[in-house]
């Protein structure tokens, strides 16, 4: 398999592997924010939750989104590399989506000096942005399918 080929079966993967992780990681952010509002007696109605999370989606593309597609290009990179000496499997794909978002989660503090994401700023949240990852992760396994066997003769 030719370097490019396999380049744009990688691209192909990553994109809705991306989308899958910005989304899920935008609606968990906002619903922690506002589960830390309705802590403090702020009743939030359903319609006010989801609007907040698509303004939340739209809001933090410029800035979350390149970070997260780079979190995953170079952990769904790592989980390519490993699958030339192991078996690819979901569950790799999922630690490595799972541990990319940890990784940038983490280093957004020292290179910041904020933690840009309010939603994930104690433990439930870190876990449910690190579940977004894992879950783009599987996606990204199963749309990064193996080249069909080539018939030479």
């Amino acid at each position: 398999m030719s370097f490019l080929s396999l380049l744009r079966r990688f691209v192909v993967a990553l994109m809705p592997a991306w989308v899958v992780t910005y989304v899920l990681a935008c609606v968990f952010h906002s619903q922690r924010v506002i589960h830390a509002l309705t802590e403090v007696d702020v009743k939030v109605p359903f319609g006010e939750r989801l609007s907040m999370s698509a303004y939340d989606v739209w809001g933090l593309l410029p800035t979350y989104g390149p970070a997260i597609a780079l979190a995953l290009v170079l952990s769904m990179v790592v989980v390519v590399l490993l699958g030339r000496w192991i078996k690819p499997s979901p569950y790799i794909a999922a630690l490595g989506g799972g541990v990319a978002m940890l990784v940038m989660l983490l280093s957004m503090q020292p290179i910041m000096g904020v933690t840009l994401i309010a939603g994930a700023r104690e433990t439930t949240g870190i876990i449910l942005q690190c579940l977004a990852g894992a879950i783009g992760g599987v996606v990204f396994h199963y749309c990064f399918k193996p080249a069909a066997p080539s018939k030479h003769r």
